[in-house]
C-alpha cells in the first residue's frame, strides 16, 4: 500500500523559521478552548499538524502563523468527528453542518443554540479570519465553508448507499471535501494580504488553485487508502479508479500516482504565464506583488503538503495507527451530539 508515496514536486520547499513556537502556542490555545486533553494532545506529536502548517505556510507572518495553526486544527479535528455517528448519517451529518454554516453570517450565528467548544473554537477562527478582509473576501471565504461543511452531508450518503462515484463526479466532490478551499483562502489570512478580484479571476490563477486544492486532496487519497480500505471507506481516488476501469489495486495505485503527479506538471507550466498576465491588465506593482505572494504560496501546498504526508504518523497502517493511538485516529466527541446520534441511529426508520 502506497503509505510512503512519493511525488516530483519541482517547487521550492521552505519551513516557517518559527514552526515550533508556533507549534506551542497553539497547543495552548487549544487546551485552553478544550479541544484538547491530556488523552489527546499527543496526536498532535504523532500527527504533526503545526509542521504542515510550517511547511504549508512559510510565509506567514507571526500573526498569520497563529491563525494558520488555528483554521487548520479546527478543521481537522472538526473533520474527524465526522468519523463518528454523524459521518454515517446524512440527517445528522447536516444538522451539524447547518449549525456551523450559520455561524458565518452574523445574522443567524446568534441562533445556534448551546455551541460546542468546536462551535465556539470555529466561530472564533472564523471572525478573526475576517479581520482587515474586505466584504468580497468574506462573500468568498464564506462559501468555501459552506460548501465544505455541505460535501460532509454528501459524504454520508455515499456510505449509507456504499457503492462507488463515477470519477468525475468524485472529483468535483473530492474538490471541496478536502477543505482546500478554504485552506487556500487561509494564505491570504496567514501573509496578511489579499487578492485583488480581477487579480482573483484570472482563468489561470483560479486553476492554479484547484490544481492545488487537486493535488493536495488526491495524493491525500494516496497515503491513505490503508487506513480507508480497513474502515470500508468508497471515497478514494485508487478504489474510484479501480471499480471504473475494472483494473486491479496495483494498476489503480498507478493510474492514481500518474494522474495525481499530473496536476504539480499543469501548475508548473501555468506558473510563467501569471506576470505577463498581470501586466496585461495593467494592474499596480503593489497588485502585482500580492499576486506573486499568492502563488508562491500556493506552490508552498504542495511542496510542504507532500513532505508533511511522508512524516506524519495520521496515514499509517491501521493496526500501527490504533496500536499508537489507544482508540484510532478520532479526537473526543466534541461536539455534544453523541447520545443524541445514537439514540437516531437506534431509532426506527
Amino acid at each position: 500500500m502506497p503509505v510512503d508515496v512519493t511525488f516530483n514536486i519541482p517547487l521550492p520547499l521552505r519551513r516557517h523559521s518559527d514552526w515550533c513556537a508556533g507549534a506551542k502556542r497553539n497547543l495552548v490555545w487549544l487546551a485552553e478552548r478544550g479541544l484538547i486533553n491530556s488523552q489527546t494532545a499527543h496526536l498532535y506529536d504523532l500527527f504533526k499538524s503545526e509542521t504542515l502548517v510550517g511547511y504549508t505556510f512559510p510565509y506567514a507572518t507571526s500573526h498569520g502563523l497563529d491563525m494558520a495553526n488555528r483554521i487548520i486544527s479546527v478543521c481537522t479535528i472538526l473533520d474527524d468527528q465526522f468519523d463518528g455517528p454523524a459521518g454515517r448519517d446524512p440527517t445528522a451529518a447536516r444538522q451539524v453542518s447547518e449549525s456551523f454554516i450559520a455561524l458565518l453570517d452574523p445574522s443567524t450565528s446568534a441562533a445556534v443554540e448551546d455551541p460546542s467548544p468546536l462551535h465556539k473554537a470555529f466561530a472564533e477562527v472564523w471572525r478573526d479570519s475576517c479581520e482587515g478582509k474586505s466584504p468580497m473576501w468574506h462573500t468568498r471565504a464564506a462559501e468555501s465553508w459552506r460548501r465544505y461543511f455541505s460535501s460532509l452531508v454528501h459524504e454520508a450518503g455515499n456510505r449509507r448507499r456504499d457503492g462507488f462515484l463515477p470519477l468525475d463526479c468524485y472529483l468535483e466532490q473530492r474538490l471541496v471535501t478536502g477543505a482546500m478551499q478554504q485552506f487556500t483562502d487561509a494564505c491570504e489570512v496567514a501573509g496578511e494580504f489579499e487578492v485583488p478580484p480581477v487579480a482573483f479571476n484570472i482563468p489561470q490563477l483560479r486553476i492554479m488553485r484547484t490544481l492545488t486544492a487537486d493535488f493536495v486532496n488526491l495524493a491525500n487519497d494516496l497515503a491513505s487508502l490503508e487506513k480507508e480500505i480497513v474502515a470500508g471507506e468508497t471515497d478514494n481516488l485508487v478504489m474510484v479508479i479501480r471499480n471504473e476501469r475494472g483494473c486491479d489495486i496495483d494498476e489503480a495505485i498507478k493510474l492514481a500516482h500518474r494522474f495525481v503527479e499530473g496536476k504539480v506538471t499543469r501548475f508548473a507550466e501555468l506558473q510563467p504565464s501569471i506576470p505577463v498576465i498581470c501586466e496585461s491588465l495593467a494592474l499596480s506593482p503593489d497588485e502585482i506583488a500580492t499576486v506573486d505572494r499568492y502563488v508562491e504560496a500556493l506552490a508552498a501546498w504542495i511542496s510542504g503538503y507532500e513532505r508533511w504526508q511522508r512524516e506524519t504518523f495520521r496515514y499509517r497502517a491501521a493496526g500501527r495507527l490504533n496500536s499508537a493511538t489507544g482508540s484510532g485516529y478520532c479526537f473526543q466527541d466534541l461536539l455534544g451530539h453523541s447520545e443524541r446520534l445514537q439514540h437516531h441511529e437506534s431509532s426506527p426508520n
